[in-house]
């Protein structure tokens, strides 16, 4: 029996399954889309009243708190149906194996939807594992989300014989293409002098690094918890008009971790929003502001943005790109000065908005958005108010580059990184010194490029916003 796209079949009983997207090719069909049809079909079946079910029963076992139970089962359910449904379509002997690095004791495997991962293999097993690799069971598959979609995160390679040759994508393992060049001088037929022939052989060599960054791994944990303390992130990543920005949605999910883990922010107290439109932004920038006036001055609230910046070339004003946004229209975007007028509108502790982004028309690729012209434009500088503070990842008309080996923005890198090593236990001045010059340093050697993060304080902080903290 054939199922057409998004057909939902079953018994009409919980365990019935939405088969979302089964025509996408491996790779491509979205995690959020299979596992929001799946919960919804199946909370439509369980919230039911059965025929013969009394009412006070049936309050009982349907309320706000086992629907919500229940939606994270049947989330569990979908994921874990998904990764099946990915395991077994994936078809192991198109893998291609690579030349085997000695030094490394790897094998560079590829398949053409899943990417490449380098794969442990002992150098004495590494003629027998290559010469039966269409031989081999797999076993043992799991994956991750990323980016919205299943990526691969594990699996074990089985030899005829029984060895187990195991890929775990929190393994940092290295595979190394050595390219060699000989360089001799040529062979002449005559009288042989010692100095005649010399070995310029010239060896070039790359590491290509798999896994996680460093400030992905080892998160501090802070057992304090901050109950007034609120954060917004928006991590805008794929843009439906405008090319991506690089490492966005990775640089939001890391920093939400370092809130709640190592700043001790309540999981209630954060709003995430992965590749946010208008609407979305709008609403997230509400929300933080009817916090601040319930908390009534007892509010500390972090700000958080990466994604597209950009300038009205008319006044050199800013503003941040929703993903649903036109690079034309600032109509659709959000005012700098507007977020700022409105997260200072009411007291607060204090107000932290930080910004890996740039508006100067460019992006993290080195490029201009679509609508931009290719001469760079220096935004003008807002005059913020209340307890505020201001973090940007570049001054003037610089670009907010990506830190490519670390898989982040070269800004948010940084940020993350004195966090991780100070357990979070770090005041502004210290943050700022350090993450102004290290990517100061690192843009020059990585990107060839100038970058400047900025400080930007209100007048009410002057003088005393160096000894605040984040935490």
């Amino acid at each position: 029996m054939s199922i057409a796209q998004g057909e939902y079949y079953g018994d009409s009983s919980p365990t019935s399954i939405y088969i979302a997207n089964e025509n996408l090719p491996l790779g491509k069909m979205t995690v959020q889309y299979f596992v929001k049809k799946y919960v919804e079909e199946n909370i439509a079946i369980w919230q039911q009243k059965g025929e013969f079910e009394k009412t006070t029963d049936y309050q009982k076992r349907v309320n706000e708190s086992t629907r919500n139970n229940m939606v994270q089962k049947f989330n569990d359910e979908a994921l874990a149906k998904m990764k099946e449904q990915y395991t077994n379509t994936i078809k192991w002997e198109e893998f291609i194996v690579s030349v085997y690095d000695a030094d490394n004791e790897t094998y560079l495997v590829q398949f053409p939807e899943l990417g490449q991962f380098a794969l442990p293999v002992p150098i004495s097993d590494a003629p027998d594992f290559k010469k039966n690799w269409k031989l081999m069971e797999i076993e043992n598959v799991d994956f991750y989300i990323k980016g919205n979609l299943l990526k691969l995160a594990k699996f074990d390679a089985i030899s005829p014989d029984g060895k187990i040759y195991q890929y775990d994508n929190n393994q940092n393992t290295t595979y190394t293409a050595n390219n060699i060049t000989f360089n001799f001088s040529p062979i002449e037929v005559g009288m042989i002098k010692d100095d005649q022939f010399q070995n310029n052989t010239k060896i070039e060599r790359k590491n290509t690094t798999l896994g996680l960054s460093d400030i992905d791994l080892n998160i501090p944990v802070n057992t304090e918890i901050n109950t007034n303390t609120f954060a917004v992130i928006i991590a805008n990543e794929n843009y439906l008009r405008e090319v991506k920005v690089q490492f966005a949605v990775n640089d939001g999910k890391t920093f939400k971790e370092y809130c709640q883990k190592t700043l001790g922010i309540p999981q209630n107290n954060i709003h995430f929003s992965q590749d946010a439109t208008f609407g979305t932004m709008k609403s997230e920038i509400k929300w933080i502001s009817d916090v601040i006036k319930a908390y009534n001055g007892d509010a500390k609230v972090i700000f958080y943005y990466a994604g597209h910046g950009m300038p009205d070339e008319s006044d050199r004003s800013a503003y941040l790109l929703p993903i649903d946004g036109y690079s034309s229209d600032f109509e659709t975007a959000i005012s700098l000065e507007d977020l700022y007028s409105r997260l200072s509108a009411t007291p607060t502790q204090n107000v932290t908005i930080i910004l890996d982004a740039c508006f100067s028309g460019s992006i993290r690729d080195n490029g201009m958005l679509a609508n931009a012209r290719s001469v760079k434009i220096k935004p003008k500088e807002n005059i913020i108010n209340g307890n505020m503070l201001v973090f940007s990842a570049a001054t003037g008309d610089e670009t907010a580059y990506p830190y490519t080996e670390k898989q982040h923005g070269l800004f948010t890198y940084y940020l993350l990184k004195k966090l991780q090593e100070t357990k979070g236990d770090v005041n502004f001045g210290d943050l700022t010194n350090y993450v102004i010059s290290n990517v100061k340093q690192q843009s020059i050697v990585i990107n060839q490029k100038s970058q400047t993060p900025q400080i930007n304080v209100s007048a009410s902080l002057e003088g005393k916003w160096q000894q605040l903290k984040l935490k």
